[in-house]
């Protein structure tokens, strides 16, 4: 496992992500009330967006975690779900969870939601839903969104919280699982 990248949030520099992009701003109910650059949304946490956190399993058992690519404009170089992304203006969780999926791992897969959780950090705030599924590849990781990936079990992946630099996002999807997992109401390996 290599060095943890020197910031969580990218310092203006260039980068592969296009800061005009829309996406639907957002109240926390989750409702739409208009739209939002990217650049815009990456510098403010009080414009609320919505995402995506697809964890991929294997039929070992163990979670895909994605390597992000060093030219991403948040958390370049950190460790995120095994897909994840932005939910872009009038898309929605499901569509863009499955547009995810094959942009970033060349995969398609059933994908069972897990709901929907707040995620909080210095540069942005966004609703991001869960989703769950079994795949065992192989995985082609796009070059420009990805620096490859690592498969992990879940004891792994839990301890990796406190060695590999982590998105918030990818963080709580984990808590979210393991509580999902302790109350009985997720089985994992899937």
């Amino acid at each position: 496992m290599s060095t943890p990248p020197s910031s969580p949030a990218s310092q203006p520099r260039p980068t592969t992500d296009n800061p005009d992009e829309l996406f639907d701003l957002v109240d926390a109910q989750d409702n739409v009330i208009g739209q939002v650059r990217r650049g815009d949304a990456h510098r403010n946490p009080a414009l609320l967006h919505r995402s995506v956190q697809i964890m991929v399993f294997d039929s070992a058992g163990r979670l895909l975690l994605q390597r992000r690519s060093s030219g991403k404009d948040l958390f370049p170089g950190y460790y995120c779900a095994s897909a994840s992304g932005h939910v872009i203006s009038g898309d929605d969780y499901l569509a863009t969870a499955q547009r995810e999926l094959t942009e970033e791992l060349g995969i398609a897969a059933p994908l069972k939601p897990l709901g929907k959780a707040l995620v909080h950090s210095e540069v942005e705030t966004e609703i991001t839903a869960l989703f769950l599924a079994q795949n065992d590849g192989p995985f082609h990781f796009d070059p420009v969104e990805t620096a490859g990936g690592e498969l992990l079990s879940w004891p792994e992946a839990l301890a990796a919280r406190a060695t590999l630099p982590m998105t918030p996002a990818l963080l709580v999807a984990l808590d979210a699982l393991e509580r999902l997992r302790v109350s009985g109401a997720l089985t994992l390996p899937l």
